[in-house]
């Protein structure tokens, strides 16, 4: 039985596009949850006294976002480069096992 470790480093590059593609959406949920006004229209003149809770909320929520996305970046970059790092052992390996393949195939 042979056991053998096959890495598909296309698909590594795939994953960490679309966690990228995650974070630039989390960025977005961001922007949303900054972009919120509530001291104007009815909800400013009905519950004012809400406006100032709310708002810090909204901030704490906006920073926790924020961290959240700057992690999911990092995990990109991250992926990213186990990818290149596994592409750049395995040319190594081909660079040091092709000269002795051919002195092999040289002997036969």
């Amino acid at each position: 039985m042979s056991e053998r470790i096959s890495i598909d480093f296309d698909r590594i590059q795939q994953h960490a596009t679309r966690v990228g593609s995650v974070a630039a959406d989390v960025r977005n949920a961001k922007d949303a949850a900054g972009s919120m006004n509530l001291g104007g229209g009815a909800f400013g003149l009905m519950c004012g006294f809400l406006v100032a809770p709310a708002s810090m909320i909204t901030g704490v929520a906006g920073s926790m976002i924020g961290s959240a996305g700057a992690l999911v970046e990092r995990s990109a970059r991250e992926i990213r480069g186990v990818g290149a790092d596994f592409t750049a052992l395995e040319n190594h390996i081909r660079e040091e096992i092709e000269p002795l393949l051919s002195a092999v195939d040289q002997v036969r």
